[in-house]
């Protein structure tokens, strides 16, 4: 039962801090995607593991933008309403695009591919955070 407790609080205490975390965001970085674009096959992996991963807990907020099916616009389209971001993303139709958002003001900061090496999309990424 204890260890119950302390598994329960620990995700509660996780899920504060990302929370947190994502109400400190100061860029959004909306992710238009689809499972059938080979660009986001290719680079889908290593953006998560290698540029998102090194977000995490910051002050960007990441929000997929999924054009892989009807099903797949529609759960993303929540998430787009709820960050109050659905005209940037209705201008999204291109796939294995990253689209940086200042949180304020809603104007799009800069866009890049998924498919640039890691390091300017970091880069592309800090100049987006710097300028928000």
């Amino acid at each position: 039962m204890k260890k119950i407790r302390l598994i329960f609080t620990a995700s509660l205490l996780l899920l504060g801090t990302f929370a947190f975390a994502q109400n400190n965001a100061k860029v959004i970085a909306l992710v238009t995607k689809a499972g059938w674009c080979p660009v986001c096959k290719k680079n889908g992996d290593r953006m998560a593991k290698e540029v998102f991963s090194a977000y995490m807990g910051g002050n960007l907020k990441i929000v997929m933008n999924d054009l892989t099916d009807d099903n797949t616009k529609k759960e993303s389209q929540k998430e787009i309403e709820a960050n109050k971001i659905a005209e940037v993303a209705a201008k999204s139709t291109s796939t294995g695009i990253i689209t940086l958002i200042d949180v304020k003001s809603g104007k799009v900061i800069s866009t890049i591919s998924v498919g640039k090496p890691t390091d300017k999309v970091k880069k592309a990424i800090d100049e987006a955070l710097a300028k928000a």
